[in-house]
């Protein structure tokens, strides 16, 4: 019997293994699950009346074992598929109402925007109907390099993104653009505002008391390795989606104000000459609120947004873990592109973001009053599981004292195969009720 089967019998034999299993369950499958040693005890507040207790001891291997919680598809996928739930329906509330938000959001204007990188220096392509890049007349880089690629490479082809001269490429510049798009957004934002105020003919604190602009955006990484959203772009009144907005607030200026507002957008990094902009390649589309057709649904964009949500990472372009030490980079399952990404990161001082090439934000972000919140729809989840498992709810009524500390996280190698057994078993159950 070889180690791994040990492990197994280990594991199925254990006294705890029938109460362990069904915590894995009850947990989604985590595949990287948290365990905690402590307790939670519930008091009747006016007369101290111990009304329950959940205490480790009293868990199988006498541990309380919770869900990692990481959005990483590649790290655990039960975990990411809950949190791309939850953030198609934090979008699909602010396209078409519900979680407290009112439907009538679906009347107000709202467009579908991708907002891409400038260009950093010739790169390899995909392409469905040529060639990667052909040219009537030879030419050459500086450093003697063919400008001229006559290949048609597939789209998981490792050289696609990739530069055709390493020494023009401004990797520099590029990671600088991935570590400050937050800022270019912050600056979009605020030039949708003057530019409207342009348009109507008044002051910008004027049209921040008539109109709001609500937006909710997720970053997708090109193959090139260079940060692009995909966003929500919403009119609503002062109050949000609430209050509908004013009469001239149409889909045909929401459009345009976007594009002159992209267009004036500029940031210089601070200390440097570099001065960074979006890319020339601005995508606008309205969101209508049919369901089928060729039209871009409500439910189309929430589900394109929820999807970059949970895989964030493009194989061989960044890693889903941050970099301990330069020496691993070296090792990383990364293109050679990639790598030079990850070393100028290193090198400018955003070690911390070295393995998001620079980028500094989080996948998913919206503005304030879009719609409902991750914390809102989590609570509602924890709310259910009360209910369904009549627990008491913590209310003016009760005290509740909770006590936690960290044990470890992670699997043992017999549990992980019971664990992977389990995530099958729930795959298949989403996948029938898919085909259903």
């Amino acid at each position: 019997m070889d180690s791994t089967e040990r492990e197994i019998l280990t594991t199925a034999t254990h006294l705890d293994f029938r109460a362990w299993l069904a915590r894995i369950r009850h947990i989604g499958g985590c595949q990287h699950p948290i365990h905690l040693t402590g307790h939670t005890l519930t008091f009747k507040a006016d007369t101290g009346r111990l009304l329950a207790a959940l205490t480790s001891e009293t868990q199988p291997h006498r541990r309380l074992t919770i869900a990692c919680g990481n959005r990483r598809i590649s790290r655990c996928e039960p975990c990411a598929r809950l949190h791309q739930g939850d953030t198609y329906h934090l979008i699909t509330a602010g396209l078409a109402g519900g979680k407290n938000v009112p439907d009538t959001v679906r009347t107000h204007p709202r467009v579908f925007a991708t907002f891409t990188a400038p260009s950093f220096g010739a790169v390899h392509r995909h392409t469905n109907d040529g060639p990667c890049r052909s040219r009537k007349q030879p030419a050459h880089c500086p450093h003697g390099r063919s400008l001229t690629c006559v290949d048609r490479h597939p789209a998981d082809d490792p050289i696609t993104g990739a530069p055709l001269c390493p020494g023009c490429y401004r990797y520099r510049a590029a990671v600088l653009f991935n570590a400050h798009t937050r800022d270019l957004w912050q600056r979009l934002h605020r030039n949708l505002y003057e530019d409207l105020a342009s348009e109507i003919g008044v002051s910008r604190s004027v049209m921040r008391r008539s109109v709001r602009v609500s937006y909710a955006k997720v970053a997708e990484w090109q193959r090139r390795g260079i940060i692009h959203f995909h966003a929500v772009v919403r009119f609503d009144g002062p109050e949000g989606p609430t209050d509908p907005p004013p009469a001239w607030a149409s889909t045909g200026l929401l459009i345009r104000t976007v594009r002159t507002a992209t267009r004036r957008v500029s940031f210089t990094v601070p200390g440097t000459d570099v001065l960074l902009r979006f890319g020339t390649q601005l995508d606008i589309r309205p969101i209508t609120p049919g369901r089928t057709g060729d039209d871009l649904t409500e439910r189309a964009v929430a589900s394109y947004i929820a999807k970059y949500v949970s895989k964030p990472e493009v194989t061989g372009v960044t890693v889903d873990r941050p970099i301990r030490d330069l020496a691993t980079i070296a090792i990383l399952p990364v293109t050679g592109h990639t790598r030079t990404m990850i070393r100028t990161c290193w090198a400018l001082g955003l070690r911390r973001w070295a393995h998001q090439l620079g980028y500094r934000g989080h996948t998913a972000t919206k503005s304030r009053r879009y719609s409902t919140t991750y914390t809102a729809l989590r609570a509602a989840r924890a709310d259910h599981w009360r209910n369904r498992n009549r627990e008491i709810a913590d209310t003016g009524d009760v005290i509740t004292e909770k006590n936690w500390s960290y044990s470890h996280a992670g699997h043992t190698v017999g549990q992980a195969m019971f664990a992977d057994g389990v995530l099958d078993d729930l795959r298949a159950a989403r996948e029938d009720g898919d085909a259903s």
